[in-house]
């Protein structure tokens, strides 16, 4: 019997240690976490205590992949560092899960899409929402025709006001480590719909600005000194869920090691809002509402046909499909597949052993992760010049001239 596969996660942030890793330790039978590497040790040290102490700890990705039990990569690293630890996983022959966004620049992401098309490993983006069953629903059935043709989506994605709050204490807040929100946040969001119309984006036009997380002159650089903090719906809450692993020795001592930047007078140059129109090379056109400032997170789509539409709002679970002459037919997805993943995290995992055991290519690959990026920064780009369109039909171009494209 074949042992199960093993991996190693580079980066013991949230995504590892509140999801990876436990997903992993979960089923033992088919997968196994073989170790964990981080350049900070006490984070290092902290994350095998609270995984477990059969996991190897390595201080550098190069160390963790000269282990022979290795056969796959997660990179759960900050985004700026994706693009050498990624070409240092291909190069020692390792199968790759790589956070989203894939990159924080558009050259960035075109390298690695290059390097992933010329290799023989499986290479998957992790955007668990082409897994998730309310965003397969909505695939199946604009691939299905009910509504003709796809013509134009009408898409808003709102985050939840404290989690929006928290990108602007964390080191998310700066483009160049994130390549902005619109890369970094709105990647998920901006990747299902290009999957959903099956298409490259060819232009793109944005605005967009920091409209709700600007200097407040009355309140202080931290929240433990705010006079505010008893009715500000940004204040940290030390018992909440913070999008941060924090370490034992940051959990025995609060007061001293929260992060409770002020997430209004913070410095930050990443958006908080912003508004793009883009149009595919298919024809069809996108558009799509940014925004931090919601009562709960919410994805809301109008999918637009020639025969017919579709409206669907991720928050409630509901798919209405309206055909031109017939019966409305709406679905109501369960409570629990109606989260800010819609359940797709676990089915993302599964798909990737699926793909190393059978060769097969995953449903979020490369090409998905260079256009989300390409979305992501163009828009950014253009609200940078004011509004400018930007074109990104030369990339396409570059891509096609690869024999391997996807």
């Amino acid at each position: 019997m074949a042992r199960p596969l093993g991996i190693g996660i580079v980066g013991t942030g949230q995504r590892c240690m509140f999801f990876f890793a436990p997903y992993l330790r979960a089923h033992p039978d088919k997968v196994r976490l073989e170790c964990l590497a981080d350049q900070d040790q006490a984070r290092l040290q902290s994350a095998i205590e609270d995984l477990g102490r059969d996991i190897r700890p390595y201080g550098s990705i190069d160390a963790m992949l000269q282990d022979p039990l290795v056969d796959a990569v997660i990179i759960t690293t900050p985004d700026w560092t994706h693009r050498q630890i990624f070409d240092k996983a291909l190069d020692a022959g390792k199968h790759v899960i790589c956070e989203k966004p894939m990159a924080t620049t558009l050259e960035d992401a075109l390298h690695m899409t290059r390097r992933a098309m010329a290799a023989q490993q499986v290479v998957q983006i992790g955007f668990m929402l082409r897994y998730a069953p309310f965003f397969v629903k909505l695939k199946e059935v604009v691939d299905s025709g009910l509504i003709g043709p796809l013509v134009q989506v009408s898409a808003a994605e709102v985050v939840e006001y404290y989690h929006g709050a928290a990108f602007f204490r964390r080191w998310h807040r700066f483009k160049r480590n994130s390549g902005g929100l619109l890369v970094h946040k709105a990647s998920h969001t901006l990747d299902v719909i290009n999957w959903i119309v099956g298409s490259a984006p060819a232009q793109v036009s944005a605005f967009g600005g920091i409209n709700t997380f600007t200097p407040n002159p009355k309140a202080a650089s931290r929240c433990r000194d705010c006079s505010l903090r008893p009715t500000c719906p940004a204040a940290y809450r030390p018992d909440d869920y913070n999008y941060v692993y924090q370490t034992g020795q940051e959990r025995a001592a609060q007061a001293k090691h929260a992060n409770d930047l002020c997430a209004y007078n913070s410095e930050k140059d990443s958006v908080d809002s912003a508004v793009l129109i883009a149009q595919y090379d298919s024809g069809v056109r996108l558009g799509f509402s940014f925004s931090t400032t919601g009562q709960r997170h919410e994805r809301q789509l109008l999918l637009i046909g020639q025969r017919g539409q579709i409206r669907a709002s991720q928050a409630d679970g509901v798919i209405t499909v309206e055909p031109v002459g017939e019966k409305p037919e709406t679905t109501l997805l369960p409570e629990e597949l109606r989260g800010e993943h819609g359940g797709g995290d676990d089915f993302l995992v599964d798909s990737f052993l699926e793909c190393v055991a059978t060769g097969s290519r995953p449903v979020a690959g490369v090409v998905a992760g260079l256009h989300s990026v390409a979305l992501g920064a163009a828009a950014t780009q253009s609200i940078d010049q004011g509004g400018c369109a930007v074109d990104l039909r030369q990339l396409q171009a570059e891509l096609s001239r690869h024999p391997d494209g996807e």
